[in-house]
Order: structure tokens, then sequence, then C-alpha cells
């Protein structure tokens, strides 16, 4: 199954970011506000959110008013950030802060470990005992 992101971004996101995500396997839709973002979340056909670009104090309500819907990955990336804003976004909810610029492998690495590390088990696990 192809997983999905979710990319909210407040002007129409650099083909780079949706390409990049595309020619690794994802699904990509793009939203330009918060509030289309939190009505694209009511369906739960994203594997992970990209908050891409907004203003600071705006990536920090929509962090936080995502993390009271939902517990799906959520990835911060701006070009503006201390050290400061990266923890603030973080303790609002973000999984990761990326600082632009970035490698493309750093982004994918990200994303990937998130999504992989919250799938649901695809079956229970069962253990093998032998000797009895």
């Amino acid at each position: 199954m192809v997983k999905k992101v979710l990319i909210i971004h407040r002007v129409p996101a650099p083909p780079a970011i949706s390409e990049l995500l595309a020619g690794a396997g994802y699904g990509v839709d793009m939203v330009t506000d918060a509030a289309a973002g939190l009505r694209q979340l009511d369906a739960p056909d994203y594997d992970a959110v990209i908050v891409l670009d907004s203003p600071l104090a705006e990536s920090w309500k929509l962090c936080a008013r995502i993390r009271q819907l939902t517990d799906i990955p959520l990835v911060v990336i701006s070009p503006r950030a201390s050290t400061e804003m990266c923890v603030r976004a973080i303790n609002s909810g973000a999984d990761y802060f990326i600082r632009k610029p970035f490698g493309p492998r750093e982004l994918l690495s990200r994303v990937g470990s998130l999504v992989q590390r919250t799938a649901p088990l695809a079956a229970p696990r069962t253990i093998a005992r032998s000797g009895r």
C-alpha cells in the first residue's frame, strides 16, 4: 500500500519536495492553509504531515491542533529557526524540526523512519518455540 504524506504550506509548495517524496514512492497531497490541512486530516488516509515554511507562531499552533486530533507523524520544515524555535515546535507536537537548507536524504530518512515506526503491524507477531 502506498504511504501518503500531506504537505501544509501557505503558498503552493516547491515541486522539489513533493517530487522527492513521490519519487520515493509516497503519495503526496498539498494544501495551502492550516484550516484545509486540518480538514484533510479528518480522513485517516495520511501516514505523515509536513508543515512547510509557515510563520513559526502559526506552525506551533498548527502542531498543537494536529496533536489534539491525531498522533500522526509530524515534521516542520523552516528556514528561520533558532534552537529555541526548534524546541518550541517539538514541544508543540512536531516529531522533527528540519532547518532549511537540508539534503534530500535527510528528509526521506526522517519521514521514512517516522512512518515505519508508527505503522501498525500488518499481522501479529508469533514466537516459535521448540523443545517441548
